[in-house]
């Protein structure tokens, strides 16, 4: 095999997963305006108060727990204060968590499967059944566990403690914004 096609072969799977973010955020770029969902305008006013200075739970009550508000906080900070800039983080989001699973696969299985995984994992978060057009918690919670899965791996075969450290942070980060993070810590 020469040089230049061995190039090839390892530039192709990056371009495909780029080609496959590009359209996944064309897709979620043509959302941006649909209206808050209920949980949407829920967070982004727990968002809005964290903003104002008003701690979580003080005015809003409920038992999800407060880091998806702190996110939603973070995102009304850098993109603005509307619906569409909800839904603009979502597609960032969503773009970081494609290439995280990209990673994540390739790491353990290859390029070949890692593509695969990448394309599944964006058609299945534009998915009508689990809401994938709307800013949820779970979006939140996935980039979250795949980001500390990756790294988790990364500690265990480089033996590297700090590694571990930033794993077991970013896993519990993904609790904080939904309870149900706490299945990617076990």
């Amino acid at each position: 095999m020469t040089k230049n096609s061995q190039n090839i072969r390892n530039f192709l799977p990056w371009l495909i997963v780029a080609i496959i973010i590009a359209i996944t955020a064309g897709l979620r770029f043509r959302l941006l305006d649909v209206p808050l969902e209920r949980d949407e305008g829920e967070y982004a006013y727990a968002g809005q108060l964290i903003l104002q200075g008003i701690p979580p739970y003080s005015h809003v009550y409920n038992m999800k727990l407060p880091g998806i508000y702190a996110a939603y906080a973070l995102i009304l900070v850098v993109l603005g204060q509307t619906h569409a800039a909800i839904h603009m983080g979502l597609l960032i989001i969503n773009a970081v968590t494609i290439l995280l699973i990209f990673l994540l696969a390739k790491y353990l299985t290859g390029s070949f499967a890692a593509v695969f995984a990448a394309a599944a994992f964006a058609v299945m978060s534009l998915a009508q059944s689990v809401l994938g057009i709307f800013a949820n918690a779970e979006h939140f919670v996935i980039l979250f566990a795949v980001a500390g899965i990756l790294l988790l791996v990364l500690a265990i075969d480089h033996n590297r403690l700090v590694l571990l450290l930033a794993a077991s942070i970013l896993l519990g980060v993904g609790f904080l914004m939904k309870q149900h993070g706490a299945a990617f810590i076990v």
